[in-house]
């Protein structure tokens, strides 16, 4: 692929931010609309927000309702499940914790939880589990672990199927562990310190794992892809792994400090930084931790291929990249999340520092809500319309 020249580049941030600042709010939402009311239809959808991240601040566009049945329009206190958007919040908290000298992302998972050593932990860091690079641990937690000590029984007696550091396997249990071993390291619980050490200094006040009494009504019902209401689970990982429910405005502000467009304590906002490092190649795209980050221009079809199930149920080889990469500034970041009733997606254009937000309670497929996502950011000239 011909590089830009620097000059070319910057030439052509200018004109797109120009773009954008020009245009109205009336005319983003048309765009939006566009892309968002059919697949509303397309995909029976009941209700959906979304934001839109820009310099020049945070637009929030509402549609449809809450519930299939009895619902209320979709608003601005709306609370969606955002299920694996859950893990860059984690990593965060990790890559903070890190920072702080009070957990070690390249040192063994058992130094941060002894009754780990001994096991295959030993040989497993962090970062690996931030990557999910640990050696093939499941997709999900088996059925029959429902609490922390039969959890920690597991993974005491869990063996690697997959090379450590050399393949890729997404894992829920992979995150789980992460979370629990950085609450450890930090002495202190899990949600606690992430409201504490996250939440509260990005602003995030109406994000919770529980959903507390009074914000009950404003939490929306979801719906599986066979129509059925369905609402998260609790299970023994859920915390770390995909338990957050958010509004759109809330999930926005943690976009914008990943783009750099809060002012926030410098420690956090490095260490929100280091979570975009490329770690791993697999295939066209740099694994963060867990953030997923391709060059620009990119096509529709990595984009749907490296949010696919191949990726998700399969391991991939992966390549190490060594020391670990600061993403360029021409790159599209993103992150899927889904429950068994609500599906979600960011994606973050870094050089123009503009993203986007899109909630939905309804569970559809990654590569509609990616295409979706695309069409807008070209819409907007943020990205080339390789759809042609």
């Amino acid at each position: 692929m011909r590089k830009l020249s620097a000059r070319l580049l910057i030439g052509l941030l200018l004109v797109s931010d120009l773009s954008l600042a020009q245009t109205s709010g009336e005319d983003i939402k048309h765009r939006i609309d566009l892309a968002i009311e059919p697949l509303m239809e397309q995909q029976n959808i009941p209700g959906m927000a979304i934001a839109i991240i820009r310099p020049s601040g945070t637009s929030v566009f509402n549609y449809g309702v809450d519930a299939r049945i009895n619902g209320a329009p979709v608003n601005n206190e709306t609370l969606f499940e955002i299920g694996s958007l859950t893990k860059p919040f984690t990593a965060t908290l990790a890559s903070l914790a890190d920072l702080q000298g009070k957990f070690d992302l390249k040192a063994p998972v058992s130094s941060a939880l002894p009754e780990l050593q001994g096991t295959a932990f030993d040989e497993i860091t962090g970062a690996n589990l931030a990557t999910y690079t640990g050696g093939g641990l499941p997709l999900f937690v088996p059925e029959d672990i429902t609490d922390r000590e039969s959890l920690m029984k597991w993974y005491r007696g869990w063996q690697p199927t997959e090379p450590v550091g050399k393949s890729r396997t997404y894992s829920n249990p992979s995150i789980g562990l992460l979370g629990i071993a950085t609450a450890a390291s930090l002495d202190d619980d899990f949600v606690e310190a992430m409201h504490s050490q996250v939440f509260e200094p990005l602003g995030m006040f109406q994000t919770w794992y529980e959903v507390p009494h009074a914000k009950q009504e404003h939490y929306a019902l979801g719906e599986d892809k066979d129509g059925n209401p369905k609402r998260v689970s609790p299970g023994v990982v859920d915390d770390e792994a995909y338990g957050i429910k958010t509004t759109a405005n809330d999930l926005a502000k943690f976009v914008q400090a990943n783009l750099g467009l809060l002012e926030i304590d410098e420690t956090l906002q490095v260490a929100i930084n280091a979570t975009r490092n490329g770690h791993y190649q697999v295939g066209e795209m740099k694994q963060g931790l867990v953030w997923e980050t391709y060059p620009l221009p990119v096509t529709l079809a990595t984009l749907r291929s490296g949010n696919g199930y191949d990726m998700i149920l399969e391991p991939n080889a992966t390549s190490a990249i060594t020391p670990s990469m600061a993403p360029s500034e021409d790159v599209w970041v993103n992150k899927t999340g889904s429950t068994n009733g609500f599906g979600a997606y960011i994606a973050m254009v870094s050089g123009q520092q503009t993203g986007i937000v899109m909630l939905a309670n309804k569970n559809y497929p990654n590569e509609a809500r990616i295409e979706a996502a695309f069409r807008i950011m070209a819409s907007l000239g943020l990205i080339e319309d390789t759809r042609k």
